[in-house]
């Protein structure tokens, strides 16, 4: 190396150096320096050790407040990866549990959809039997009513019988008049009713009437009598099977029905059940997406707090850093390349 060459890199180096102590005016912590090293030079026992110790005393405060700075950051760090881990776990745990809740609930909805179908089914199906009751009720009653108006007739019937056989037994009395007694027995026959199907038989009966065949048609009388009373027998014997016939009808009815109201009752109850567990799971669903909206939130304020405090101990590391870096620079001057110019020079800054 040449000496123009080394020359140059002398006064560099210089220059340099009264660049940095200038610099050391524009900020604070350069006019603490400044302040230091006016103050130690100034003193009457002034000497370069003083100033380069007070300066080794600055870099070791501010080589400590790096340490702390890097176990501030470090303990930072892990409470908020902790702390973002807990949050993940809420948070996938309420993502699982709503997912599972959201592809359940339309086979639940589904359940809740078929029990209220087959109580529509059950329903209906219990007025129809209701209806067929009602309409075997209606028919019966309109049939009894039928029977009993029958057989009050044929009742009549043969009580107006018996009394024309005790007119015609009339025509025989020595002491009745002819004519008087078949007046009565006209008269009679007018007040049968004209509806039987024995009115006409009777009729004839009565009009072929005389002295001689009267023993003869009080016997048809009585054997028609006796006919009738066997079809009423007869009738009623119908009648009561058809009663039976009801009854068991109606019975199978009442049982079909007793069964319904019970079926319906138990889909009724399994169907609040169902809209129990639907809404229990809307309700889930609606708090999982609150908890998710809170913790998510909390999430992203954790990670802005922990953000800006990295960021606010980063920069203030930086700070640190730039600071140990000008004490070093600094120590370097007064260690190695000290001359009263730059003495003089550091006197004359103003802070």
């Amino acid at each position: 190396m040449n000496l123009f060459l080394i020359f140059s890199l002398v006064l560099l180096v210089k220059a340099n150096d009264y660049e940095l102590l200038a610099s050391l005016q524009n900020y604070e912590f350069g006019k603490t320096i400044i302040a230091t090293m006016q103050i130690t030079l100034s003193s009457e026992d002034a000497s370069i050790d003083g100033v380069v110790n007070q300066l080794k005393a600055m870099q070791k405060a501010t080589q400590s407040d790096l340490d702390d700075n890097s176990s501030l950051i470090k303990q930072s760090q892990e409470s908020c990866t902790q702390r973002f881990n807990e949050l993940q776990v809420v948070i996938e745990n309420a993502q699982n549990k709503k997912a599972d809740n959201e592809r359940t609930l339309p086979f639940k909805q589904e359940e809740l959809n078929i029990i209220t179908y087959q109580i529509k089914d059950k329903v209906d199906q219990q007025k129809r039997i209701q209806d067929r009751r009602n309409g075997a009720e209606f028919s019966r009653s309109e049939e009894k009513k039928d029977f009993n108006l029958k057989q009050q007739e044929s009742i009549d019937f043969i009580s107006g019988l018996k009394k024309a056989k005790a007119i015609l037994s009339q025509l025989k009395s020595a002491f009745l008049q002819v004519g008087d007694v078949r007046t009565k027995l006209h008269n009679h026959f007018e007040s049968l009713n004209k509806n039987s199907p024995y009115h006409g038989l009777v009729k004839i009966l009565i009009g072929a009437a005389g002295d001689d065949n009267v023993p003869k048609i009080i016997q048809i009388i009585d054997e028609l009598v006796e006919s009738l009373q066997n079809l009423l027998s007869v009738d009623r014997s119908g009648d009561q099977q058809k009663e039976e016939l009801y009854q068991l009808q109606k019975n199978r009815y009442d049982l079909e029905l007793q069964t319904l109201t019970t079926t319906i009752a138990q889909l009724q109850a399994e169907a609040e059940k169902q809209k129990q567990k639907l809404l229990e799971f809307q309700n889930d669903i609606e708090t999982k997406e609150q908890l998710l909206n809170v913790k998510n939130q909390e999430y992203n304020d954790w990670k802005k707090t922990c953000d800006d405090d990295l960021r606010a101990n980063q920069n203030l590391r930086q700070i640190k850093f730039n600071e140990l870096n000008t004490i070093n620079e600094c120590l370097e001057i007064f260690t190695s390349r000290l001359n009263p110019s730059i003495k003089s020079y550091i006197q004359e800054l103003e802070i």
